[in-house]
Formats: structure tokens, C-alpha cells, sequence
């Protein structure tokens, strides 16, 4: 006899729905309940929600600065060694961020 199982899984992981997903959603939902609930108009929850995404990219655009990598502000490495002041390849391990 067979057995068959079924999950939620794709190729042996578990589906992961992405935080930002959940965060868009909430955002739709509390837009939605502003305009049907109580009645707020279109226009101002259009220009609440873009200043919300707004700021809220600019915390993702700023993402890989002052993480635990790189220098520190005492000028040398996370491994101990020393670094020069006048190395032009300062930012050749940045990761994200606007600048």
C-alpha cells in the first residue's frame, strides 16, 4: 500500500512567506479599514502611505551601513590589523546603502 503525504514545502523547504511581504499587506489593510471604516479620503491615505514608504525605504537603503564588518572607528580592522587612512578602496566591501 502507498502512502502519500502531502506539505507545504518546495523541493524539501518549507514555504517562508518574506517579511515584507506581511508588512505591504498590514499597510494595505490598515489603508483599506482608513478609507471604508472611517472614512478618511483617498488622497490623504495616498499621501500617508507614500511618505511611509518613503522612510520605510530609507531604512532598507541604509542597510549595510555601520554594520559588524569593516573598520571600526579606532581605524583597524575587525581582526586586529591596522588600516590606511589613504586607501582609495574604502568602500569595496559595501553592501547596500545609497552612498
Amino acid at each position: 500500500m502507498e502512502h502519500h503525504t502531502t506539505s507545504n514545502t518546495v523541493s524539501g523547504r518549507p514555504i517562508r512567506i518574506p517579511v515584507i511581504v506581511w508588512i505591504l499587506g498590514a499597510g494595505l489593510l490598515i489603508a483599506l479599514a482608513a478609507v471604508f471604516v472611517f472614512d478618511v479620503s483617498v488622497s490623504t491615505v495616498g499621501y500617508y502611505s507614500l511618505f511611509a514608504l518613503f522612510m520605510g525605504s530609507h531604512f532598507f537603503m541604509h542597510a549595510g551601513h555601520g554594520g559588524h564588518g569593516g573598520r571600526n572607528r579606532q581605524g583597524s580592522n575587525q581582526d586586529g590589523s591596522a588600516t590606511d587612512p589613504s586607501s582609495k578602496d574604502e568602500h569595496a566591501g559595501h553592501s547596500g546603502g545609497c552612498h
